[in-house]
């Protein structure tokens, strides 16, 4: 299609007209701004007016709201008009609707993105499926741009983010029969800077990393999503992405290596982060019975430490004052605990450690730091900190 006209609502609102870029609609008109995306999101379905009055008005009072309508209508047409009189005649009206009649010459990239998304839902080969999918993925510079005084605009914006992510795993999902790795890496990379919380694209990204022999890399990947979402989400990682990591815990076993490529990676350099290793329960758990195993064969010594905050009595703890404390004492045990230590959260406001290579004493005495240092954030009667440690293999 030529494109005289191009109108862009994808990652802001733009609109060029040959050589020249305008982007002063909306400071000049919210509303007018607001009635042509949404007209435009409903694609040539005519609107009634009334309709259009509850979504622009937000029901707030207007003497005349018909009358307010027909001005902005007017106002748009002609604001549309000094770019061009086919920009104009976009604004369709007739019976008392109105909606968005596209002109030859005009581009609108959601109008493009949506019918793309209808090509993709009929039947057409492999790679005619790939090319669909990359020019929907090519046209999507960001969410819809939202007006402040549309109230449709966040349903609308949603369903265009849904069938960016939904393609975009489609043609991971294509890209994954012909083993394209990188092919995978880049489409995932450009998807998770849309939506950087989107579990089934952080797993195909760390597939990939896998699949380039990049596993050191995808841990590190894992580790940082980990604690990102128990930092914004207070909570862990999905199942699905929780069972992955198990799976790549595992694959040097089974991936073919030669003994020069896995020396070049064990001797790689790393982005290691200093201090403990943080992990969830279960993976604290495997690294307990691997620990538990070495000891038996080598009679090394670990300990097995354990930080409670409270009496045990959560229904009489302060949940944004014991959210804060165990926020606090995360952070304690980052900066001093050493790099090999291992901590997982057991509970919401206890925390296990194992800490390998110390005698009683030594462990005993980072409790105790650990506990000194706690309590010049928190006083003693205010969270209470009662700790304990024990070898791997004692008495608890």
């Amino acid at each position: 299609m030529d494109k005289e006209i191009e109108v862009r609502l994808l990652g802001g609102c733009i609109i060029r007209h040959g050589e020249e870029l305008i982007e002063t609609l909306p400071q000049r008109s919210k509303k007018g701004t607001a009635l042509m995306t949404y007209l435009i999101m409903h694609r040539g379905q005519p609107m009634p007016a009334p309709r259009l009055i509850r979504e622009l008005w937000n029901r707030r009072q207007n003497v005349n709201p018909e009358n307010a309508l027909k001005t902005m209508v007017s106002r748009l047409r002609a604001m549309l008009g000094e770019i061009s009189p086919t920009l104009s005649a976009c604004v369709a009206s007739g019976q008392g609707a109105y909606w968005w009649e596209n002109q030859p010459g005009v581009f609108v990239d959601v109008l493009e993105v949506l019918s793309l998304h209808d090509r993709l839902k009929q039947e057409m080969t492999e790679s005619e499926r790939v090319t669909c999918c990359q020019q929907l993925l090519s046209l999507y510079a960001g969410d819809l741009y939202q007006p402040e005084d549309m109230l449709n605009s966040s349903t609308s914006a949603s369903q265009l983010h849904r069938i960016y992510l939904d393609t975009a795993l489609s043609l991971i999902e294509l890209k994954r029969k012909r083993e394209a790795w990188s092919d995978i890496l880049s489409i995932s990379d450009a998807a998770l800077k849309i939506d950087d919380m989107d579990e089934p694209l952080q797993i195909e990204r760390l597939r990939a990393l896998v699949q380039l022999h990049r596993t050191n890399e995808a841990m590190n990947e894992y580790r940082q999503i980990t604690e990102r979402e128990r930092r914004l989400l207070d909570a862990e990682p999905g199942e699905d992405l929780q069972s992955f990591y198990r799976q790549m815990s595992q694959a040097g076993s089974s991936l073919r290596y030669n003994l020069d490529v896995l020396r070049a990676r064990l001797t790689e350099d790393g982005d290691v982060q200093p201090g403990p290793f943080f992990c969830e329960m279960e993976t604290f758990r495997e690294f307990y019975h691997i620990q538990m195993r070495n000891l038996e064969r080598l009679g090394s010594t670990m300990f097995l430490g354990l930080i409670m905050l409270g009496d045990g009595d959560k229904k009489d703890a302060d949940p944004i004052v014991y959210k804060g404390a165990i926020a606090t004492l995360e952070e304690i045990l980052r900066r001093n605990l050493r790099r090999g230590d291992i901590v997982t959260r057991c509970d919401d406001y206890v925390m296990a450690l194992l800490l390998p290579t110390v005698n009683y004493q030594s462990g005993a005495m980072v409790m105790e730091r650990i506990e000194h240092i706690f309590y010049t954030a928190y006083p003693r009667e205010k969270v209470p900190f009662h700790s304990r440690i024990t070898p791997l293999g004692g008495e608890t």
